[in-house]
């Protein structure tokens, strides 16, 4: 019998904290992963025989298989997104499972989308982005649409504070940042050296020296609103440009923030804030709240996780605000 998710990368730090939470809310879980000792280790956590464990090699797609037809609903935590995730999602529809990732590549982002018609035609559900980045900041600009906010352009930001600095992370922010800055320019994806168009944002109570970034906001905030002009800026590491990561930007405070601005063709400037806790607790909230959503009643199609969801259920996550601005 299938068990209810597959949480690939599951003996990593992001993969386990969902894991823990999906099991918490008394879900049937297969820890999957490449390292079949680290899983015993992780899945010793577990009690009452919620988990099981199963060895996956991303470059087998019979493995990769075995791993889509455990669960309905996988759960895929490893990155980079935009080099590993196609075959994952290959898998997924070939075995009718439903597929979830934490992707903020804006590649990653845009691949997945662009399978849209693709799933529809299957029936399947592919939805990424299930994390505080694009989610964030997707939600801030679908709470500002749903006002009946107009957007001919769009500018949202990010700054979260993790608690946790993995080499997953690290890697997948390296590899997304050799794409340099991106932005739409008259509904065009146009490329820059990254740092040019660094600015400063006012949000979270902090004024935040932000740059334009090749992440997965970007498609999401395009895709929500068809806005000619869209930018996604995040904050660097240590307040320069640093391909290694980004940060909140703000010493000693551990909340995360998120800011959406939409402009209308006529000039008019409508703003939004989201303000939670650590980031990757967030990504977690978010994570398992789609994958629940998956599990009971998957719509087809290729969806981001905060469309998926909707701006009300993401602000009704622990320790999160949304605040509309004029």
């Amino acid at each position: 019998m299938r068990s209810d998710f597959v949480v690939l990368g599951a003996s990593g730090t992001t993969g386990g904290l969902i894991a823990e939470e999906l099991v918490r809310q008394g879900g049937r879980v297969v820890l999957a992963g490449r390292d079949a000792a680290r899983l015993a280790r992780a899945a010793a956590r577990f009690e009452g025989g919620a988990v099981s464990v199963l060895a996956v090699d991303l470059a087998d797609p019979a493995s990769l298989a075995a791993a889509a037809g455990a669960g309905k609903v996988l759960v895929n935590t490893v990155g980079p997104f935009a080099r590993l995730a196609a075959p994952v999602v290959a898998a997924c529809l070939e075995a009718g499972t439903a597929y979830l990732d934490l992707a903020n590549e804006r590649a990653a982002v845009r691949a997945l989308l662009d399978r849209d018609a693709e799933a529809r035609e299957r029936g399947a559900t592919l939805v990424t982005g299930a994390g505080f980045g694009p989610a964030a900041t997707e939600a801030l600009v679908l709470a500002l649409l749903e006002t009946g906010a107009d957007a001919a352009s769009v500018k949202v930001a990010a700054a979260a504070h993790s608690a946790y600095d993995t080499d997953g992370v690290r890697g997948t922010v390296a590899e997304a940042m050799a794409e340099g800055a991106t932005s739409y320019r008259a509904g065009e994806l146009v490329r820059a050296p990254l740092g040019e168009g660094a600015t400063v944002l006012t949000f979270g109570g902090a004024a935040r020296p932000v740059i334009p970034v090749p992440v997965g906001d970007l498609e999401a905030a395009r895709e929500a609103t068809g806005a000619p002009e869209v930018t996604a800026y995040a904050v660097p590491r240590g307040g320069g440009v640093d391909s290694a990561g980004f940060d909140s930007g703000g010493a000693g405070d551990a909340g995360s923030y998120a800011y959406a601005e939409l402009i209308s063709a006529d000039g008019q400037v409508r703003t939004a804030e989201l303000s939670t806790g650590e980031g990757f607790a967030f990504t977690t909230a978010v994570a398992a709240a789609a994958a629940a959503r998956l599990l009971t009643s998957p719509p087809p199609g290729a969806f981001t996780a905060a469309r998926l969801l909707g701006a009300d259920l993401i602000a009704s996550l622990p320790g999160t605000k949304i605040q509309l601005g004029r």
